[in-house]
């Protein structure tokens, strides 16, 4: 009876900790959501020590140390995140923004392509690659990255922009001016590019004119 009586003991408590883990997981994924990255690590934190093993809670706290331009925590996180699940796509991309972010741009690449051979449909983490084999000065394996995003979402605005940018330093003026309007068609100043959009425009025009 008493050996019952313990095994029920165990089996409630530990639907009871299952619960406020799931509890603080939803205040922290809806912090997450409105901004509030600090009350998003404060209850990830708090999920982790109930369940350490839950790899979605490693990769939220990751996100939101992110925001806070935590970089090396958030990179803690996310290696975590993929100790516990190898195929984790998101957070082979979220390092790999991070080694951007650092300048370590081999690094970069080398998790971006882990992202792409997981999600080969993801066409964000073309585009980071590409950012990084732009800040290389691989101008054409920039170009290869920024149209493989681009056929995956045309509406994506941004490798618009890059791959303009990236036309330009090869001396491919005619296209990057259509990319530069493709940009601004889609995206307008939302990145707050345009004027820089507009000047880069002009600076083709003008040598083209020499």
């Amino acid at each position: 009876m008493f050996k019952t009586l313990g095994i029920l003991f165990v089996l409630f408590t530990g639907s009871l900790l299952a619960q406020q883990s799931e509890g603080f997981i939803k205040t922290a994924f809806n912090a997450l959501q409105s901004g509030d990255n600090k009350s998003a690590v404060e209850n990830y934190t708090k999920s982790i020590e109930i369940k350490g093993t839950y790899a979605p809670a490693y990769y939220g706290r990751g996100l939101a140390n992110y925001h806070l331009k935590q970089y090396d925590t958030a990179l803690k996180d996310f290696n975590k995140t993929l100790d516990l699940d190898p195929n984790h796509f998101e957070s082979f991309y979220s390092i790999g923004i991070i080694l951007t972010h650092k300048k370590d741009y081999q690094g970069a690449i080398k998790n971006l392509s882990n992202s792409i051979s997981l999600a080969s449909s993801y066409p964000e983490a073309y585009y980071a690659r590409g950012n990084a084999y732009y800040y290389l000065k691989n101008w054409e394996r920039a170009l290869q990255d920024y149209n493989k995003s681009i056929s995956l979402l045309p509406s994506y605005g941004l490798p618009y922009y890059s791959r303009a940018v990236a036309h330009k330093m090869l001396g491919h003026y005619s296209d990057a001016l259509k990319d530069f309007d493709k940009y601004l068609e889609i995206n307008g100043n939302k990145d707050n590019l345009q004027k820089e959009v507009e000047r880069l425009i002009k600076e083709i025009e003008e040598s083209s004119k020499d």
